[in-house]
């Protein structure tokens, strides 16, 4: 409307003088004038249905980038909560798995075993070693036996037999208490000094040897049980000054040993766990001042630890409880991701995940959570977000 209202401006402007004073502004419009204001109002209707068709076009634009932004709004929450799920369900069988291992320890027994999610084979009920096991054990005492009840000889120990390099003459005391030609304990002392040597004792009677021991200037040094009496050694020990050194186990009897304890002076400082029995050690536990401090995982077995996780002491009386959880997500043999969580009473709860996405060794994404789900995100490159 306002272009035709300036052509019909325009009109009368270019009329003479004495034209419009004559006619006046009642005066009627001649032919021409009324085609100029005909064509001025098509144009004036032409130019509003192009602003309205502009309008429209626009706001159709609008609309579908919002629903473009609401939908990758959508995949972008629900990526993050697939990834919050499955850094849950990470950190679940992390748990269970240190808390599995944690029950066996202390009752090493078949049924403890059941259902392992390590899939490792039932540890042996172990008899004589129902201490705490982070404290190392005293050696265990002989029992003084008066040397008329045994049966003595002289005989020759052939080289390599008990490790040793040249033939070792020792005094042979057997004591078979019931005539059954089975002794029950056999006794070997150096002939010069009469130090025992090496003990060979049948436990339990049943006409089986299951423990051999040997000593070093008369004190016990190691010990090899035969706990499950199938006469294979299953339990391998180490002594130093009167204290447990080194314990091993073979839990399935198959001739390789998968669980280590190493102590120092009183106290266990590193345990080792080969739970698929290949020979190599999936599982490593240090402690401090007989408390765990970290650990180190191979959970891919591919003889590479890509899991390592730290411990903070928990309130007296309790277990130590997760404080940090590092991962080898992509294989590369270093960390990329670092979870940290807190405490609530009995709960251990997640609050930061960061990752290197990219292995340069810097941290790329930092996720922060509350009560164990994800609340917010920060990325330092745009091109790292979730798509």
């Amino acid at each position: 409307m306002r272009a035709a209202a300036v052509a019909i401006g325009l009109f009368l402007a270019l009329q003479p003088a004495s034209a419009r004073t004559a006619e006046g502004p009642g005066a009627p419009m001649g032919p021409l004038g009324r085609v100029l204001l005909q064509e001025a109002e098509a144009a004036g209707r032409d130019s509003e249905t192009r602003r309205e068709a502009q309008r429209a076009a626009e706001e159709q634009e609008r609309l579908r980038r919002e629903a473009e932004g609401d939908a990758e709004l959508a995949e972008a929450r629900a990526n993050q909560r697939a990834e919050a799920a499955g850094l849950e369900d990470a950190l679940s069988l992390a748990q269970a798995l240190q808390e599995e291992l944690l029950r066996v320890h202390r009752n090493p027994s078949a049924e403890a075993a059941a259902g392992s999610l390590l899939a490792a084979p039932d540890p042996l009920a172990s008899a004589g070693w129902e201490h705490d096991p982070r404290i190392a054990a005293p050696a265990p005492s002989d029992r003084e036996l008066p040397l008329d009840i045994f049966d003595p000889s002289e005989t020759l120990i052939a080289p390599g037999t008990w490790q040793n390099a040249e033939p070792l003459r020792v005094i042979r005391l057997v004591l078979d208490a019931d005539s059954d030609g089975k002794p029950e304990l056999v006794r070997f002392l150096d002939p010069a000094s009469r130090e025992l040597l090496r003990e060979e004792a049948d436990r339990n009677y049943d006409g089986v040897l299951d423990a051999w021991t040997t000593y070093t200037d008369g004190k016990l040094h190691t010990r090899v049980l035969d706990e499950n009496d199938d006469g294979n050694p299953d339990v391998f020990e180490t002594y130093r000054h009167g204290l447990l050194a080194v314990r091993e186990l073979d839990r399935d009897d198959d001739g390789v040993r998968d669980v280590f304890y190493r102590y120092r002076d009183d106290s266990l400082f590193e345990e080792g766990h080969d739970a698929d029995n290949d020979g190599v050690v999936d599982l490593l536990i240090v402690y401090e001042e007989r408390r765990r401090v970290r650990a180190e995982e191979d959970l891919d077995r591919d003889g590479r630890m890509d899991m390592w996780t730290r411990y903070a002491p928990g309130a007296p009386g309790e277990e130590e409880k997760v404080a940090r959880i590092e991962r080898d997500q992509e294989g590369r043999g270093y960390a990329d991701t670092f979870e940290f969580f807190r405490f609530e009473g009995a709960k251990t709860l997640l609050v930061r995940r960061e990752r290197d996405i990219d292995g340069d060794g810097q941290v790329d994404t930092v996720s922060f959570y509350l009560d164990g789900r994800l609340r917010r995100r920060q990325i330092s490159d745009a091109s790292l977000l979730p798509r």
